[in-house]
């Protein structure tokens, strides 16, 4: 009897927690949309806009997440074999659960409790493994985009100053005293519990192979963000030379990627830090603004709404089925 009254009450807390997401999701998605004619304009943007550009820019949408399932596959691929399908599903259903949540921090939710079989905790692991090659290639390109846009002189002294303000060093120290201690802790690995080693093991010990494929998918998943950024701006008029419009997105995904930021509060730094960074190429900072939030519907808002189809399959519980 208590087995089955645990039974029962676990699977009420599960499709409470389910629906709070769907419901936080929906709300989030809703308000941005409600307000995007009052902040961004976009109506009068899209009127226009290229629409091929723009219809480019959403197809690669596909490729950008296609290619996160693809790493998600092969990293899990040692604690659990998932077909690429059910990958996808969970990367999208991680979508979900994130958008409303600070810096996304949720995402990885999505795809832990999708899985049967994995250890949890595991998992985690894994995800945090790819989303830290994906961080570094972000954080090393933004670092080599900065540098040519001071030679250049792309970036005037105020954000010069600001890349060198004491917060952006102390960011870069705890980042290195985090690599290191975790370093450390990896070599003092015997002191601590089987269960532990093995943990240190799913971090440390994954074949250079498979880092080198995740780090090559990671690389192709920038340059389609890059690629659907650069069509979106284009189609809105926004017309750059490439390589000036890659040093000044990758500084924008940068400064985006280092600043904190609360789902409420993303977009509008991610607009600020593109209008900035372009006004010396266009005067039209409206579209650049709308650009940001075009780019953020096409990359978070829709695949959070594929994802919110794949909710009910995520497991919190072993009473879920």
């Amino acid at each position: 009897m208590n087995l089955a009254r645990n039974n029962r009450i676990y699977k009420v807390t599960s499709l409470f927690i389910k629906a709070a997401i769907l419901i936080l999701s929906f709300v989030y998605i809703f308000h941005k949309f409600q307000t995007s004619q009052e902040e961004y304009q976009l109506s009068e943007v899209l009127k226009n806009s290229d629409l091929i550009l723009l219809s480019v820019s959403f197809l690669l949408m596909f490729v950008n997440w296609g290619l996160e399932s693809l790493k998600w596959q092969y990293l899990i691929r040692p604690l659990e074999k998932i077909s690429f399908g059910d990958a996808s599903r969970a990367v999208y259903a991680g979508v979900t659960v994130s958008i409303f949540m600070p810096n996304r921090i949720g995402e990885f939710a999505g795809r832990i409790f999708f899985l049967e079989k994995a250890d949890k905790i595991g998992a985690c692991l894994k995800n945090f493994i790819g989303g830290f090659i994906q961080l570094l290639i972000t954080l090393v390109v933004g670092l080599a985009a900065i540098f040519i846009a001071i030679r250049q002189g792309y970036l005037d002294g105020f954000i010069q100053k600001a890349f060198t303000h004491w917060s952006v060093t102390a960011t870069w120290l705890l980042l290195i005293i985090g690599l290191v201690a975790l370093i450390i802790l990896n070599r003092r690995r015997s002191l601590f519990s089987e269960r532990m080693q093995k943990y240190f093991q799913t971090v440390f010990d994954t074949p250079n192979l498979d880092i080198l494929i995740v780090l090559l998918l990671s690389v192709l998943r920038y340059f389609v963000f890059f690629l659907q950024y650069y069509f979106v701006l284009q189609a809105f008029g926004i017309e750059t030379k490439i390589f000036i419009s890659f040093v000044l997105i990758a500084i924008t995904f940068f400064i985006t990627t280092m600043v904190p930021s609360f789902a409420f509060t993303e977009i509008a730094t991610r607009g600020a830090a593109a209008a900035y960074l372009f006004s010396s190429f266009t005067n039209n900072t409206a579209a650049v603004i709308t650009a940001s939030f075009v780019v953020w519907i096409i990359n978070l808002a829709i695949p959070a709404l594929i994802g919110s189809v794949f909710i009910g399959k995520l497991k919190f519980f072993k009473s879920d089925v």
